[in-house]
Formats: C-alpha cells, structure tokens, sequence
C-alpha cells in the first residue's frame, strides 16, 4: 500500500511539472506574440518590473541601434546598422580585457570601421585589444601629431592595425562613410590652434561625427569644447539637428553649451562617465541646462550600458540598469 501511495505521488508531481511547463510555455507564447495587447505585459516591461535588464542581442537585419558602453571613465560607442558594425572610440585601458566580450555579447563578430575621436587615453585604451580581436576593415584616424603617433598607446594602436591588416584613414572634413544604408559624416576634423601646431590640438581636435539612416540620426563630437561647437554652429546650425546626441566631453561644463545643444535639439543626450569620477561629470550645469531645455539625459555610471534602438516612430531605450523612466519609449 505504500508503494502505491508513493507511487501515486509521484505520478501527480509529474502531471503538476508538466502542467507548470506548459503554463509557462503559453506563458511565453503570449508574451512574445502578444505582449502589449489587451493587457499582456511586453518582456521589457516584466524585466523592467523584475528589476532586470533584458538580454542584450544583436538588432534584426534593417534596424539600427546605438549602445554607449559603459567603459567607466571614458567612451565607446557602438552603432550596428543593417547587420553592419561602426566602433567609435575605445574606453580606457582598463576595458582592454572585457569591452571585446562586450561586444561580441551584442553580436558583433566585424567592424566595418573603428573610430579614432582623439589619441586621449581613455578614448583609444582598448583599441589595439579590438584590433586584435576582431577582423576591422577600416580605422578613420583625426589630425595626429607625428612625435606622439611614433610612442606609448598611440604607436601600439597604430601598429596593431598595420599588422592586422586594417587599412587607416585620416578624416577630411566633409567625409561621407556608408555604413550598411546609412552614412556616416565627418562634420569636423577639429580645430588646430592659431600657431597650427598639431601637438596641441587637445579636446578640440576631435573629430565630430553624424551619423543618419532614414529618419534616425546620431551627433558624437568626442570631446569637443565651447570652441570647436560654436564653429559647428556657423558651418552647419540647423543641419546639426540629431535624434540622440553623446554629451561632449563626458558631459563637461567646457561643452554642451546651451546654443549648441538648441541647435542639435536631441530627443535624448547620453553621458558617458565613470562612477563618482574625479572630474564630477556630467557637471552640475550641464546637467540642470538638459533639464531646463526638457531634453532627458541618460548616464553610464549610474545607468550602465545604453542602447537605443530606432522605430518607425521614433525609438526605445534601455540600459543595464533598467529602470521605468530609462526604458520609456520616445515618440
């Protein structure tokens, strides 16, 4: 008799397993083909309530994202379009051994072509680790100062992409790259100083880019300050106007000026910081000026990682940190 009971116990958590995997079995269905109707929760709203951030996956051939990574104290930023991958900018040195991981979670397998803002080394620290990893078929360079490009981080990135084969390019004013069907524009190759010497060049040598595709458009003017915006202005003013705009300099009160930041009128800025960084950004002032111009701001070191991906009526965000306001759609 208690062989039997157990028995029938045994039978009964069966049919209870069974029951519960096809529960959530219907369960997925219904989320996956229905979420957002008659009352259905979508995945990102279970995760976002899960205090969860939704599996990062690489976009469906045809759309276009933009991922700021979060590389701590520095930039990287990833524009996959139509299955095509542009890196622009490395993070610090001390992503060298987790941003190709990063980036392979996203889906990444080549890059079209890898970005060189400025030869700061938290913008190019794990540049020669990508290089190496990955099969890069082009590497646009800015203005570089002869002496520096032959010593330290510069020289070794420099290398790395000869040996590898990538072919290198300096930027030139008005250069259009494609980028699957979309394109990427070198709005500006910075400023040199008056006396034209290129060791120099510091913030305002960076590059600025825009990058389009249908009705999406992306501004990253590296770390660009109050000098090398305002010559933007008076070359481009309103065709400077962007979806999203990167903060310049990390979110600095040396850029972002408020004529600036009405001429791109961004639908949302992304800082890219370090966690209680020594320089304080994004700074006070940018921040309250975002908030006065009612432009949201998202924010790596307190976000993580940001991805936004562009929709037929505009786009959505999410972060690693995911929470209701940063994951709330733009129209």
């Amino acid at each position: 008799m208690m062989r039997d009971g157990r028995r029938a116990s045994h039978r009964v958590r069966r049919i209870l397993i069974v029951l519960a995997l096809a529960a959530a079995a219907l369960l997925c269905f219904a989320v996956e083909y229905c979420g957002g109707r008659g009352g259905i929760p979508t995945w990102e709203t279970l995760y976002a309530k899960a205090g969860l951030s939704e599996p990062s996956a690489r976009p469906a051939q045809g759309t276009t994202s933009v991922t700021f990574l979060d590389v701590g104290q520095g930039d990287s930023v990833l524009i996959l379009h139509n299955g095509s991958a542009c890196l622009i900018d490395a993070g610090p040195y001390e992503v060298q051994d987790t941003l190709p991981d990063d980036l392979r979670t996203l889906g990444v397998e080549k890059i079209e072509l890898l970005v060189m803002t400025h030869p700061h080394a938290d913008h190019i620290g794990g540049m020669p680790a990508i290089l190496e990893e990955f099969e890069v078929k082009t590497l646009l360079l800015p203005v570089l100062d002869e002496e520096d490009s032959q010593t330290g981080l510069l020289a070794r990135t420099l290398d790395t992409a000869r040996e590898q084969g990538t072919e290198l390019i300096s930027a030139q004013d008005d250069m259009e790259l494609s980028l699957g069907s979309g394109t990427i524009t070198v709005l500006s190759t910075g400023l040199l100083p008056e006396d034209g010497d290129s060791s120099e060049l510091g913030n305002n040598g960076s590059l600025c880019l825009r990058f389009s595709a249908g009705n999406f458009s992306f501004l990253d003017t590296g770390d660009a300050e109050k000098d090398s915006e305002a010559d933007l202005l008076v070359r481009y003013g309103r065709e400077l106007r962007s979806t999203v705009f990167k903060a310049g300099h990390h979110g600095s009160s040396t850029s972002n000026t408020e004529d600036f930041l009405r001429a791109v009128s961004p639908e949302l800025v992304v800082a890219s910081c370090g966690l209680n960084n020594d320089y304080g950004h994004p700074h006070h002032e940018v921040v309250q000026r975002l908030e006065n111009l009612g432009i949201p701001l998202c924010r790596t070191d307190l976000d993580g990682s940001v991805t936004v991906t562009a929709t037929e009526n505009g786009f959505v965000v999410s972060a690693a940190r995911a929470n209701e306001e940063t994951l709330a759609p733009a129209a």
